[in-house]
């Protein structure tokens, strides 16, 4: 299933999800149409236990969230509402919202959306949500979720869908990195040392060290 070559346009639109791969394990091979080396059997084994923790388990869960991801339902659409309910605030007014939550989940999320709410108002989390629609794509393919052709054509829309709303791979990656952050508690960028594996965005530092070549054209 997996030896049809990539071509230069679909390695780029694989390319989508390499950030949130290199997150999730060191070993991922970004040049495969799955992420995961099919012959490696600790490869396998690693996507098979993502697929559980995020609920995959047949072809119907996997469209499922990935209508969740493309619509906006499962990240943007509760980013915005808070985002949106945050614009009407002084400093003064979100600080007394800030100082009565008592969830650091909550505190976090509420912390981002006060930080974007204006600057992500129409972009909000599309980033990520599609980063992660292309991740849990190429993991289903390696259980046959998803064939191949049906993969090459969902890679074209997300790249129409993202050309749309980002003018450049930084921008795009700072959105998924937000996005991250937003679901994960993810500490930001800190730029007071060497790249390193800890944070998405140190993995965004050095996957731009790593694979210079792939994200220079937009």
């Amino acid at each position: 299933m997996n030896t049809e070559e990539i071509t230069p346009q679909i390695q780029k639109q694989l390319n989508f999800s390499a950030l949130l791969l290199k997150k999730h394990s060191k070993e991922v091979d970004l040049e495969s149409w799955f992420g995961f080396n099919l012959i490696n059997e600790w490869h396998i084994k690693s996507a098979k236990r993502l697929l559980k923790y995020y609920g995959i388990h047949s072809g119907l869960h996997l469209r499922s969230a990935l209508f969740e991801y493309e619509t906006g339902m499962r990240v943007s659409a509760p980013f915005e509402k808070l985002a949106a309910s945050l614009r009407q605030d002084t400093t003064s007014s979100f600080e007394t919202k800030y100082n009565a939550l008592n969830n650091v989940t909550q505190e976090h999320q509420y912390t981002l959306a006060w930080k974007y709410r204006f600057s992500l108002k129409d972009q909000k989390l599309k980033g990520y949500e599609l980063a992660k629609y292309v991740f849990l794509m190429r993991l289903g393919g390696i259980l046959n979720y998803m064939e191949l052709e049906e993969i090459t054509l969902r890679l074209s829309d997300v790249e129409v869908l993202l050309k749309n709303t980002f003018d450049s791979w930084g921008a795009f990656h700072r959105n998924v990195c937000i996005g991250d952050e937003f679901m994960n508690g993810r500490g930001e960028q800190d730029g007071s040392s060497y790249p390193g594996i800890l944070t998405l965005w140190e993995c965004y530092q050095r996957m731009h060290i790593n694979y210079p070549q792939w994200f220079k054209e937009w």
